[in-house]
């Protein structure tokens, strides 16, 4: 269970370092590493504040050395996280061979063992104890969701989904007193895309599935497959658009709170003609002077003037030239890719993408000084286990959101996206960017 709390897969494997900071060092070695940090053995005596700068330097590796931050201490250890670097698949390979053949052997086993038990714990809640689950939960709400096939398959095999019920029981979530079930279908994303007879099939299947359930938010993109489908998105099915709003308007005027961004009158929503991106932009001059909405889909530059602020529409990239605070709505997160040469240095990124923007992107990014933050809503009392890949298990995505407040008050929506603010706020949901799970 505490592997869900985790960045990264961590090796177990222990090797010497030595440690300096300030004017001191000290010698000590792993006891885990991961493609993002370390946990160090503490010596006694050795006492060093969490944000310290340190440089380590594998004893064993003798040409590698890393910058790190202490994040945290406790009795027996010490958890660094790298400043500027990540380990890649090569390096790590290195550490495992300077190992003792014992540590290996463990290593492979555990993580065998995490992998197997996580897919053994998915096919005997959806087999055999399927029914008691949803006796004992008695969901009020369902989230509805989809993978790829990577996610899809760390959750079970080809085998064991003929073996299983088309809709996956996959995740428990709880909201204070309200319970609720994420549900996947054995489709994938790209399926679902692609055929509106899947789509269908999963949203009717939901429904005779779960009749109880008061509300079923539907992920991501899964509101525009259902609409491509001809079904009405209409109670017991939640858009999610109304939570995804508020969620990305708390975090919009969170970075103007920013002490580098303070002066800033101007923001850039990448994707901007989406069936959110259309929305947010609109919300959004109520915090900036002017909303750029760049997108492709648009022909010509429109500017379009609100009670509060301006909305310029457009496919120019000229217009990011000097723009340092961005909303990246894009149907995928490396979309970004094709636009960053535009970005000034010191830009920021608040992700919101489904896929997220990836590692690999983000260090490219990174080389040119453009930050990415992703994008969460959270809740003192909201839990989700086991997570969704990608995600920590107390933060909630945005469309969820939506479903949530409506149960508290079903009539919300009537009253415009202001008044869904007020009552998100009052409820306890507020906007967080956080760092990206490198996953």
């Amino acid at each position: 269970m505490h592997g869900e709390y985790r960045r990264h897969l961590r090796s177990g494997i222990r090797i010497p370092v030595t440690v300096s900071y300030a004017d001191h060092a000290f010698e000590t070695s792993t006891l885990d590493i991961s493609v993002s940090g370390l946990r160090l053995k503490r010596p006694e005596g050795i006492f060093i504040r969490a944000g310290e700068k340190v440089d380590i330097h594998f004893r064993d590796k003798a040409d590698t050395k890393v910058v790190a931050t202490v994040m945290h201490t406790g009795q027996s250890h010490i958890g660094v996280q790298f400043y500027d670097r990540r380990f890649t698949g090569p390096e790590l390979r290195a550490f495992y061979e300077v190992a003792p053949l014992w540590q290996r052997l463990s290593t492979r086993t555990r993580r065998a063992l995490w992998k197997q038990g996580r897919r053994f714990a998915v096919f005997s809640a959806n087999t055999y104890l399927r029914s008691l689950i949803l006796a004992l939960v008695r969901p009020r709400f369902i989230f509805a969701v989809y993978g790829n096939e990577k996610q899809v398959r760390s959750y079970f095999t080809p085998a064991m989904a003929r073996r299983m019920p088309f809709n996956l029981l996959l995740g428990f979530i709880r909201n204070e007193n309200m319970r609720g079930l994420m549900v996947a279908p054995q489709f994938l994303e790209d399926e679902l895309q692609a055929d509106s007879d899947k789509v269908r099939l999963y949203i009717e299947r939901l429904q005779q599935d779960f009749p109880e359930a008061r509300r079923i938010a539907l992920v991501g993109r899964l509101p525009n497959f259902v609409k491509k489908a001809g079904i009405e998105i209409a109670p017991p099915l939640v858009e999610g658009s109304l939570g995804t709003r508020y969620m990305i308007w708390d975090i919009a005027r969170q970075m103007r709170e920013r002490p580098q961004y303070r002066e800033q009158n101007s923001i850039v929503v990448l994707g901007g003609a989406g069936r959110i991106g259309n929305a947010v932009c609109q919300d959004l001059t109520s915090l900036y002077d002017q909303v750029i909405g760049l997108d492709p889909r648009y022909e010509e530059d429109n500017e379009i003037t609100t009670d509060q602020g301006t909305v310029l529409q457009t496919a120019s990239l000229e217009h990011l030239h000097d723009q340092p605070l961005y909303i990246a709505l894009t149907q995928r997160g490396d979309d970004v890719l094709d636009l960053y040469t535009h970005m000034p240095a010191g830009a920021m990124i608040a992700d919101d993408t489904h896929p997220c923007i990836s590692l690999k992107v983000r260090e490219r990014l990174q080389e040119s000084r453009i930050e990415v933050e992703k994008i969460v809503l959270s809740h003192d009392q909201f839990m989700m286990w086991p997570r969704m890949p990608d995600w920590n298990n107390r933060d909630i995505p945005g469309c969820l959101v939506e479903a949530l407040v409506l149960l508290n008050q079903p009539d919300i929506a009537e009253g415009g996206f202001d008044h869904f603010c007020r009552q998100a706020e009052r409820l306890g949901f507020t906007g967080r960017l956080v760092r990206p799970l490198d996953e």
